[in-house]
């Protein structure tokens, strides 16, 4: 006996029922800890550069190409870490040993790494080429002020939230969630913990 008879078919039914849905425009503004799996109302857009200025991606030194004379060694004239950049007068002919995450000294065109020196009695010797911008990440580089870092209709997992972290951000703007509601029938459900009967 065909059962379906009658019937109307599932993709006409499932037309019609996706014709009367209405969009969920309602938002609500959760903090940050609170997003997890909720999905962004709007735009999220950087309120700053990322990173915020131009830093050392190696350990190693900071020159300037016109100090690169002939594999000349230059003396080092002072140090740069992250958190504490060298804001000194730089002489010429001269580097700045720079760690990862440091400020570039004004002035710097590149960051030679640190395996590429070699130290002697005269100062570092560079083993090998600098290039021009070698080393340096610019401001802005991964996310630039204005960008649009998450569009709206983004889903907020662990991959996003530690983003909207570093930018500072400690509220969102969500689509509210959806209210459900469960209506059961029959008399076969219990609830957890209650003896189950017979059939």
């Amino acid at each position: 006996m065909d059962f379906t008879a009658g019937l109307m078919p599932l993709d006409t039914a499932l037309a019609q029922m996706l014709d009367r849905i209405t969009p969920l425009n309602a938002t609500e503004t959760v903090p940050l800890l609170q997003a997890f799996s909720r999905v962004t109302a709007h735009d999220i857009v950087s309120p700053l550069d990322v990173p915020g200025f131009d830093n050392a991606a190696m350990d190693g030194y900071a020159v300037r190409l016109n100090d690169l004379h002939d594999g000349a060694a230059l003396p080092v004239a002072g140090k740069a870490f992250a958190g504490q950049p060298f804001n000194d007068a730089w002489p010429t002919g001269t580097c700045i040993r720079i760690m990862t995450g440091a400020p570039v000294p004004a002035g710097c065109d590149a960051v030679v790494m640190q395996e590429e020196t070699e130290q002697t009695d005269a100062g570092v010797h560079f083993t090998a080429p600098v290039k021009a911008g070698q080393h340096i990440r610019r401001r802005g580089e991964d996310i630039a002020h204005g960008a649009v870092v998450f569009p709206a209709g983004t889903p907020l997992t662990v991959a996003e939230l530690p983003v909207l972290a570093s930018l500072g951000i400690a509220e969102v703007e969500v689509v509210r969630k959806v209210r459900v509601a469960v209506f059961s029938t029959g008399d076969e459900l219990q609830l957890p913990g209650q003896p189950l009967g017979d059939g």
